[in-house]
């Protein structure tokens, strides 16, 4: 068995997760061989934690990159941090970089990182994993099947922002429905705060549709119902099916400690349960879909590994698929801009939502700029973004 050195950078709480999934790959195939982190803290509590030797954490990502040979790349910094790491990255040309959703802030950042890993031959991967929960692949092989006849529409319920959270179902309702093509969307916010999110400003609310080249819509619910949260609702012309998530008990999860855990237990994301019901004319209330578990994140690990040495064409996690995410998201902002629906694919590169803020087309009613994630930030900040946005 070929054996790999993977190199992570920015040692935060996801991070961890990152770790595990790499970890939980089975025959333990790959290595977490160095880390990257500006926090000292962070890189000594992760360095220590995952075993890690201190010859192999640096302060600087980029000499790490540079000293270090990687095989893979693991990105698990903030958003406004992710094109810029995987473009250097990508220079050094490791086999693959795995990132951390959302792809980027924007259209033309999420471009600017395909272009890099494709004019250097590097395989790019987004990590919005929970495609990879067994339940919910086996919904894929429901629908593609039948279950609930053609599907008209796909509901998308979360709570927080469009790129933190429901980023995450977009990418769901495109995975169950093979990867269609979006050919509009039609979106509205409400930023009655002056919210930011990791830096990057954030709405308090969202609406939005997505019309499919299948013919089925995307319906997308940000802050407005509690509704299924990580998960959907699929509508088909014979049934329906929800989709939503649970976790093994609190007993079962492994601690960080003694690492900080300013949101408990970072592996509760790797033990997280992908649970999916149905019901059509023929099953006479709900149907239960029952598929052995795995941690989601391993199994999206493992798609690394099977793309590298060519058992997987098109992975699920693949970057065309990630930036097919932050086009529908950026879109919803546009249309929000410029009060109309907008056809795809979307010409503006820049984040339509953070241009209304800056050109006060968005005036907030309460002032006073707050962090939504401060709460995760080290020391004396009060905002992981310091500098004017």
């Amino acid at each position: 068995m070929t054996s790999y050195r993977t190199g992570i950078i920015a040692c935060g709480i996801i991070a961890r997760v990152h770790a595990r999934g790499w970890q939980g790959v089975q025959g333990c195939p790959t290595r977490i061989g160095a880390i990257a982190d500006t926090n000292p803290d962070a890189l000594r509590e992760f360095g220590d934690f995952f075993g890690v030797g201190v010859e192999h954490r640096y302060a600087d990502y980029r000499e790490m990159l540079d000293r270090e040979g990687l095989d893979f790349v693991d990105v698990c910094s903030w958003h406004q941090q992710h094109a810029e790491m995987v473009i250097a990255a990508a220079a050094r040309r490791p086999k693959a970089i795995i990132c951390q959703k959302p792809m980027a802030v924007d259209l033309g950042e999420a471009d600017a990182m395909l272009t890099a890993c494709e004019r250097n031959g590097v395989k790019l991967l987004i990590a919005y994993q929970r495609p990879h929960h067994a339940t919910w692949l086996k919904a894929r092989d429901l629908i593609r099947q039948g279950v609930v006849g053609r599907v008209t529409q796909i509901q998308l319920e979360e709570g927080g922002n469009l790129l933190n959270t429901n980023s995450h179902n977009i990418r769901l309702a495109l995975f169950l429905m093979d990867e269609p093509q979006v050919e509009w969307a039609l979106g509205a916010v409400e930023r009655t705060t002056d919210q930011v999110e990791r830096g990057l400003p954030a709405e308090d609310a969202c609406l939005g549709v997505a019309g499919c080249d299948n013919g089925a819509a995307i319906f997308i619910q940000g802050n407005l119902t509690r509704g299924l949260g990580q998960g959907c609702r699929v509508i088909g012309s014979h049934g329906i099916m929800e989709l939503d998530t649970t976790y093994h008990p609190e007993s079962a999860i492994p601690s960080d400690a003694p690492m900080y855990m300013p949101e408990g237990l970072s592996a509760r994301y790797n033990y997280e349960i992908g649970t999916v019901r149905y019901l059509n004319g023929s099953t006479n209330g709900w149907q239960e879909v029952i598929a052995p578990w795995h941690d989601c994140w391993s199994h999206q690990c493992q798609e690394v590994i099977d793309w590298v040495e060519g058992r997987v064409e098109q992975p699920i996690s693949g970057a065309a698929r990630g930036r097919a995410v932050q086009e529908i998201m950026m879109a919803l902002f546009e249309s929000a801009r410029k009060r109309q629906r907008i056809y795809l694919p979307l010409k503006t590169r820049v984040n339509p939502l953070k241009l209304m803020v800056e050109d006060g087309e968005l005036p907030v009613e309460w002032p006073g700029r707050y962090e939504r994630r401060a709460g995760l930030v080290r020391g004396e900040a009060m905002s992981w973004h310091q500098e004017p946005l």
